[in-house]
């Protein structure tokens, strides 16, 4: 007699392999999509480093008008993109009363985008400090956000984990 597998034997081979290939697929696309929300979380938060790092050496790149001072830089974040510029302040109210151009534009991978929190952020000259602010961005393909949170005094945080949203 010889020794072979069966028919049977060899469908249910195949199905097994198939099932945990199809299983790791779908596990390595939820995957890639996680990374490619931390990644843009993480250089979001490079962008509000630099624009806190700018205000702090009170970086000036054009000048404000007579009753105005440097203000310092706002980065404005909208639902698919960024920015940040140079702002300018009332002397006396303090209050930040005109920005120039942008001196940086970015926009959000595809997929990404701002579901919630501040719409702008302030960083102030020489101090680097702010308004508690948190901003919540999304991944849509994989249904998992990341919180993004900035302190009165400028701390810049990322969230531990993505989660459910």
């Amino acid at each position: 007699m010889r020794k072979s597998f069966t028919l049977i034997e060899i469908l249910l081979v195949v199905t097994i392999v198939t099932l945990f290939t199809g299983y790791s697929i779908v596990n390595y696309n939820i995957f890639s999509q996680v990374k490619l929300l931390e990644k843009e979380a993480n250089f979001l938060v490079d962008v509000l480093a630099l624009t806190k790092g700018k205000a702090k050496a009170a970086d000036i790149s054009f000048i404000c008008s007579g009753l105005e001072e440097f203000g310092g830089y706002q980065v404005e974040i909208n639902s698919s993109s960024y920015n940040f510029k140079q702002c300018c302040r009332d002397i006396n109210t303090k209050a930040i009363t005109t920005c120039g151009a942008e001196i940086q534009a970015y926009d959000f991978s595809t997929s990404i985008s701002k579901v919630s929190g501040a719409s702008r952020v302030d960083f102030y000259p020489l101090t680097g400090n702010t308004t508690d602010s948190t901003i919540r961005i999304k991944n849509e393909n994989s249904a998992k956000c990341l919180e993004i949170s900035i302190t009165a005094i400028g701390v810049i945080t990322v969230g531990d984990a993505p989660f459910s949203c």
